[in-house]
């Protein structure tokens, strides 16, 4: 099911097929005693109402404001929001409010009146409920400084915004915008009036319909635990700061807390929303990093969701500008460092929690497969990985979505393995590993099952912004670099020297770094090497393609591949079956498993087991 996001008609209008709950002025009803809680209706009601109603605001110590109840520095409205987002002039009137407590008189009627006579015809975007919600922040201090008149239009412009909310529905197919404008409007504004005016019932009441929607968005729009579908990443820190505005104020609210299964939802997508950060705090996966966390957002969060494994998750992994104001006591349980679900669409991939550990995330919900790898505060790949395959003059196209063929986890490594049909019978599988120890990651595409007798495979990693690739002048690996080297790659299915022009090359096109393979047979191995260890980076290395055996015979390059490493003194064996696996030997080893990734221990010779994968 989706909602159908609307227009929002004129508050001071009645249009047909509106309920009378909707279509009544709220205003109306503020001489009737039933309006009020019992405890102000008294001091309330009667001739002089505007000015008592402005008294006992005035006295009221609670609620508190709800920027002060979330420990905004500024404004929480702000959040999670890209900057081309916090331009609206009624959110800096928030933070002038929040920072000197009172308003001035001047330009204020203007703006207010713009924004309720232009709710007609606005979209509801999230820009609109960003506006709505700061004017509901907005409206105590507005009593003091404008006409009771206008103040009360504002009230019933609101009114009518939090109703017509009222029965929408939301599900994880949604656009990601629309469900963060309906966890906006239909959770968080009922809840917030709800919350700020817990005087006046009608408003009060409306926070059934507020935790309702809430309940539905949290487990509607997450996996079970906390993760959200890899479509909706752009939106997710938002929502995660909706859900954290709302948790905080339905906790001082009569029988305002949302269900359990939606605040056990909130506090995964806390633990979720650290897991899914660089160090800088910033989205993985997300191309535009101005919805980096905040030092108050982050503190807020995990104050309010998160347990003490997140807490030292946090002050382990964020830079010092972020953690250093973090008061929770960290724990000696960590949090899982690594993730996946083939429902997301998405998978993490890190050694630990560090400010100089690497990290890859992968978002596999379309054919266009994006990739995020940082190695501590620099991001290195960052988008699409892309391939062109052909065959018989034949280009093979994707058919169908990824399948996580893989997923492994442990002490050791993390590893993904994806698979998708192409075009004619063939198939793509792609391999992601990344060593937790030995700090290198491995990117491998396999093209198998082709029905000409030769391919010719080309895949391509855009480069983060200020990062560079530098070929060697007489090998074929090249040093990924901004300032400083970060990176080195090495393509292990190409001739070391330049010398040897078979098989292929690895270039930089454009931003983009480019592996081009060409070769006879039914199957191909194109597999990258990135060390990442920051130590390594400056000595000598060095890969050979191995010699296959099965039953004393020689195998040929499409039925199993295999290669030995050397960064430093540091050394690996990778091997891969892209025939059936048998008994086959390389390296020494004899193996009948589809991949196998070691150490290399010299001079002994023996190879200590990083990843076995079965046929």
């Amino acid at each position: 099911m989706s909602t159908t996001i609307e227009s929002v008609s004129d508050p001071r209008s009645t249009k047909a097929g509106v309920s009378e709950k909707q279509a009544k002025r709220l205003s109306s009803l503020i001489e009737r005693t039933s309006f009020w809680n019992d405890s102000v209706a008294k001091k309330v009601i009667g001739e002089k109402h505007w000015e008592n109603w402005i008294r006992y605001l005035e006295k009221r110590s609670k609620p508190a404001r709800i920027d002060a109840l979330c420990g905004a520095k500024e404004t929480s409205l702000a959040w999670g929001l890209d900057e081309d987002r916090l331009s609206s002039d009624l959110l800096h009137l928030v933070i002038r409010v929040n920072s000197k407590g009172k308003l001035s008189q001047v330009g204020i009627e203007e703006v207010l009146l713009g924004w309720r006579d232009g709710i007609v015809t606005q979209p509801q975007s999230v820009e609109f409920a960003i506006d709505c919600l700061a004017v509901v922040r907005l409206l105590p201090s507005l009593a003091m400084v404008v006409e009771k008149d206008l103040w009360w239009s504002i009230v019933d412009a609101l009114w009518e915004i939090a109703n017509r909310t009222d029965g929408w529905e939301i599900d994880a197919e949604m656009p990601a915008e629309h469900c963060l404008v309906h966890q906006l409007l239909a959770g968080e504004l009922p809840l917030a009036l709800a919350y700020s005016f817990p005087e006046m019932r009608p408003l009060l009441k409306l926070r059934k319909s507020a935790l309702d929607s809430l309940n539905e968005g949290l487990v509607e729009l997450t996996n079970g635990e906390g993760l959200p579908r890899a479509s909706h990443l752009e939106q997710f820190r938002a929502l995660l700061a909706c859900w954290t505005r709302c948790r905080a104020m339905g906790v001082e609210i009569k029988k305002g807390s949302w269900s359990r299964k939606a605040e056990q939802q909130y506090r995964w997508a806390v633990s979720k929303s650290v897991l899914l950060s660089t160090t800088t705090g910033a989205p993985l996966l997300v191309e535009n990093q101005s919805g980096k966390w905040s030092p108050d957002f982050l503190e807020a969060a995990l104050r309010l969701g998160g347990d003490a494994a997140d807490w030292t998750a946090a002050h382990d992994l964020f830079e010092k500008k972020l953690s250093k104001h973090l008061t929770g006591k960290s724990g000696k349980v960590v949090s899982e460092t690594s993730y996946q679900c083939e429902w997301a669409g998405l998978a993490i991939l890190r050694t630990e929690f560090s400010r100089s550990a690497p990290v890859v995330a992968v978002d596999y919900s379309s054919p266009e497969l994006r990739i995020d790898v940082w190695s501590g505060s620099q991001r290195l790949l960052a988008g699409t990985w892309s391939a062109e395959t052909t065959s018989a003059g034949s280009k093979l196209e994707p058919v169908g979505s990824w399948e996580q063929t893989c997923w492994f986890s442990d002490e050791d490594v993390d590893y993904l393995e994806l698979a998708i049909e192409l075009s004619n019978g063939a198939r793509l599988e792609r391999q992601i590993l990344l060593a937790r120890d030995d700090r290198f990651l491995l990117l491998a595409d396999n093209v198998l099952d082709v029905q000409g007798d030769s391919i010719r495979h080309q895949m391509s990693f855009p480069l983060a912004p200020s990062i560079h690739f530098s070929p060697e002048a007489d090998t074929r690996e090249g040093m990924l670099s901004a300032s400083k080297p970060l990176g080195r790659v090495l393509p292990l299915a190409l001739p070391e020297w330049r010398s040897d022009p078979r098989i292929g090359e690895l270039t930089q096109v454009g931003d983009h770094i480019q592996l081009t393979q060409e070769r006879p047979g039914k199957r191909l191995a194109c597999p990258l090497v990135i060390d990442l260890a920051q130590e390594r980076l400056g000595k000598q290395c060095t890969w050979r393609q191995l010699t296959i055996a099965q039953s004393l015979e020689i195998q040929p390059h499409d039925v199993a591949v295999g290669y030995r490493v050397q960064c430093g003194k540091a050394q690996w064996l990778i091997y891969r079956s892209l025939d059936a696996p048998m008994n086959r030997s390389v390296l020494g080893q004899n193996t009948s498993v589809e991949c196998l990734v070691g150490r290399f221990l010299a001079p002994g010779g023996e190879v200590e087991e990083l990843l076995q994968v079965d046929g």
